[in-house]
């Protein structure tokens, strides 16, 4: 419920500050003076902001009360609301305009989405949502709460966008999947077929250079051997030489140089065994070389192809598996897919049916009674139904597209509420239907603009009759011209014009007593002296 509304700097209205009733509340004033400007302000605390144009600033300021409902819808959005009420404030600055919940600056469309469906503005063929119908199927669901057949409708309609969605996603030409699956088995088997092991590019590689080099290796083995060991001056004979000397001045206390010379033989020895054991391992025929050479050059081929080392190579082949093994998959997956969207789509028709009766049962009990809200808005015989026409393929609301046909006299055809062409009855076709829906909408303030808009004097009564039996349950503002409607109110505003120079101000009061009476006679044309 909308508590207050104040403004500062808003169009054509300097400052203004209203407090409402939680019934019915009416807005008059001669045409011009700012009703219109007046509803901007209302309409901008609820998300929808005019252009702003002007260079100076402005303010809006909303407060409402927060019941459980609006609460849990703001905690949803991240905000908590600890307090009873709840402060939309609207700065314009310059060409900003900032939204602020109980001083937390906050996105637009978290302030459209808490009012989203509390409050309700009805404009003279405006896109309302009783006039939108891509929403009259929510007016029977509203009404439908805890139906089992609903719960499963949207529970399968969500299951079946996401598989419908991911079967979509396969776009892939099954023959290119084909020859990608043909070339994965290619390099997969050349890859295989090598029996490469890990390191084995590096061990080959070495063999390839040493064995390319034996010759000179042998040479150089060959020359080693001796000046080591095996020639007439090598450095044993030297040693042992030196030895042999050695000992003839052992006795002497040398006996220490004897030792040192026999612990370089022993090196001499070592060094002396590799050299032989090298020669050895070089002793290859051509046949091994060869096959040495084309291991060598079959590698140096998968290098060139899959990396460069066989590491490299052998992860790419774990790689191309994995695709392969993908590609395999991906036939089997999209078939199994499109076998569950066939079970949903089965399932969504099935449910939908029961969807339908439910709906159409509910329907023609809501019918009945905006016939007898109909009657009493002196519109004896006619008739609002909700007509379900099948649709194609289920959509999100449904199996069938729920739409609100009229007709405004006996013997006429029906045809879409949208279309209804006089607006005394556009009129009072809306509070037929306000006044049947009211316990099954979460409303809690209506806001009608000039309902009583084609509705002349002799229905003026009827039509604040109605109004006031919706204001019993739902907060009402009514902007009117009709003295019934203002007569009934708990509150009357009156929205007034002065001129200063080539400036219009705004300005808008609550009246009581003599300036009320006196504002309803002006409103009947009785205008006293």
């Amino acid at each position: 419920m909308l508590l207050s509304l104040a403004g500062r700097d808003f169009l054509t209205f300097r400052e203004f500050y209203v407090e409402f009733s939680e019934g019915m509340n009416a807005i008059t004033g001669e045409s011009g003076a700012g009703k219109t400007i007046f509803l901007k302000a209302l309409l901008t605390v609820l998300g929808f902001p005019p252009q702003w144009d002007n260079v100076n600033a402005g303010s809006i300021e909303g407060n409402f009360v927060v019941d459980d409902s609006l609460s849990s819808k703001l905690r949803e959005t991240g905000i908590e609301i600890e307090e009873d009420h709840l402060l939309v404030t609207v700065s314009f600055t310059g060409q900003r305009t900032i939204y602020r919940i109980n001083g937390r600056m906050v996105p637009r469309q978290i302030v459209q989405t808490a009012f989203s469906d509390r409050v309700e503005v009805h404009s003279q063929h405006s896109s309302v949502s009783l006039l939108d119908e891509s929403k009259h199927h929510e007016i029977l669901d509203h009404a439908l709460k805890g139906e089992e057949s609903l719960t499963n409708y949207r529970e399968l309609y969500g299951e079946f966008l996401k598989v419908k969605r991911e079967f979509e996603s396969f776009s892939v030409d099954p023959a290119h999947i084909e020859r990608e699956k043909d070339f994965l088995s290619f390099q997969i088997s050349e890859i295989e077929e090598a029996g490469l092991q890990p390191g084995e590019d590096e061990i080959v590689e070495m063999k390839y250079t040493r064995y390319r080099n034996a010759q000179a290796l042998l040479d150089t083995f060959h020359e080693l051997r001796e000046l080591l060991k095996d020639g007439d001056l090598s450095v044993y004979n030297s040693l042992n030489d030196a030895v042999t000397i050695v000992e003839r001045i052992e006795s002497f206390g040398y006996g220490e140089w004897r030792e040192n010379l026999q612990v370089a033989l022993e090196e001499l020895d070592s060094l002396y065994s590799k050299v032989e054991e090298e020669r050895g391992s070089l002793d290859i025929d051509d046949e091994e070389f060869t096959s040495i050479e084309n291991r060598m050059t079959l590698i140096q081929g998968l290098k060139r192809k899959y990396g460069d080392s066989a590491d490299a190579i052998l992860s790419k082949l774990e790689t191309f598996k994995e695709e392969l093994r993908s590609l395999q998959e991906l036939e089997e997956r999209k078939e199994r897919l499109k076998r569950r969207e066939e079970d949903l789509l089965d399932k969504l028709k099935k449910t939908g049916e029961i969807l339908d009766q439910k709906r159409l049962a509910r329907a023609r009990e809501i019918e009945e009674q905006i016939r007898v809200h109909l009657e009493s808005l002196r519109m004896k015989g006619a008739e609002l139904k909700f007509h379900l026409r099948q649709e194609e393929i289920p959509r999100n609301y449904g199996t069938s597209r729920v739409t609100m046909i009229v007709k405004t006299n006996p013997g006429m055809e029906f045809m879409e509420i949208g279309k209804v062409a006089s607006g005394g009855e556009l009129s009072r076709f809306l509070l037929a239907l306000e006044s049947a829906l009211r316990e099954q909408l979460d409303l809690r303030t209506i806001v009608f603009d000039e309902v009583d808009s084609g509705v002349g004097q002799r229905l003026g009564a009827v039509v604040a009759d109605k109004l006031r039996e919706i204001s019993q349950e739902i907060q009402t503002i009514v902007i009117t011209h009709l003295p019934q409607i203002a007569q009934n109110a708990d509150k009357h505003f009156v929205v007034r014009k002065e001129q200063f120079g080539s400036n219009t101000i705004s300005s808008i009061e609550e009246l009581h007593g003599c300036s009320k009476e006196r504002e309803i006679e002006e409103m009947s044309g009785q205008i006293p002296d």
